[in-house]
């Protein structure tokens, strides 16, 4: 049995996120295209003698109890194990909370590695996502290899091949709640019917793909995604969208030398407004 483990864990954005129904359950129906990025937390592990699950960060809004998500990874391996003693966390903070990038479900996605790793349980990535899935509908693709089109409530995932992006991420400083989102989200017929994979081959068709139906709510709410996108695309953005319920904005880039040109005006633009913005590319 291991003692400790140390692990990234990688933030996503939402290339398309299209939602299709009103389940009888509660959740929507979505087709999302997702891609992991080069922004992560760090997630630490060790093992506890005393019983329990200890969960410690650098981050003073993130909740380190039941109300984490990584606490209720932890706890659903260790209940199938039957351990005796404890787990203690350390969760380095890098992507902001609530901002639609996922930090959640990735850091609960890293616990259920880890912890596999750490008790040498031989659970495969299989096994993993549907224990994942029972936690979090986002869980899944943090266990899935490479970039995905999701199905179902996002946990039904289908390989993709996307090219190398990269991107700026504009996180406006406060947090959107992806319930609040959704419940306001009036469903309509204009569906969207392209062949993803199609578009998906090349890097000058991928704009034609963006797509986020919650965008409308957010941005009735919050004018600063409208503000973020187009100075994105003022700066040299391919193309510019919300990254899941928000209001992180992304825009693509085809090299790192337009990310660094674009960089440097938008620091000017945006300094005095105190919004964070992040460099990124995609992990395939």
């Amino acid at each position: 049995m291991m003692r400790k483990v140390r692990l990234k864990s990688p933030a996503k954005v939402n290339l398309s996120l299209e939602i299709l129904k009103k389940r009888q359950d509660g959740y929507h129906e979505i087709r999302t295209v997702l891609q992991k990025i080069s922004l992560y937390d760090i997630l630490n592990f060790s093992l506890e003698k005393e019983k329990g699950i200890f969960i410690e960060t650098d981050h003073p809004s993130l909740p380190i109890g039941r109300d984490n998500l990584v606490y209720k990874a932890a706890e659903s391996i260790l209940k199938r194990i039957k351990y005796n003693g404890g787990v203690r966390i350390r969760i380095e903070k890098r992507i902001p909370i609530g901002s639609g990038l996922g930090g959640g479900s990735s850091n609960a996605a890293s616990t259920l590695k880890a912890l596999n790793k750490i008790f040498k349980l031989d659970m495969s990535d299989k096994a993993l996502m549907k224990i994942g899935s029972e936690i979090g509908a986002d869980i899944p693709f943090f266990l899935f290899d490479g970039s995905a089109i999701g199905f179902g409530i996002g946990d039904k995932l289908k390989g993709i091949e996307i090219p190398h992006l990269w991107y700026i991420l504009i996180y406006p400083n406060f947090e959107v709640s992806t319930r609040w989102a959704y419940k306001n989200f009036l469903l309509t017929k204009n569906q969207f019917h392209l062949k993803l994979h199609t578009f998906l081959k090349n890097i000058y068709n991928i704009p034609s793909i963006l797509r986020n139906d919650l965008e409308g709510v957010v941005s009735k709410e919050y004018p600063e995604i409208e503000i973020m996108k187009r100075a994105l695309l003022d700066v040299g953005a391919l193309g510019s969208s919300m990254t899941g319920s928000g209001p992180t904005v992304f825009g693509i880039f085809e090299s790192k030398r337009d990310v660094k040109k674009a960089l440097e005006k938008l620091n000017i633009d945006f300094k005095e407004r105190g919004w964070t913005i992040i460099e990124a590319h995609g992990i395939n």
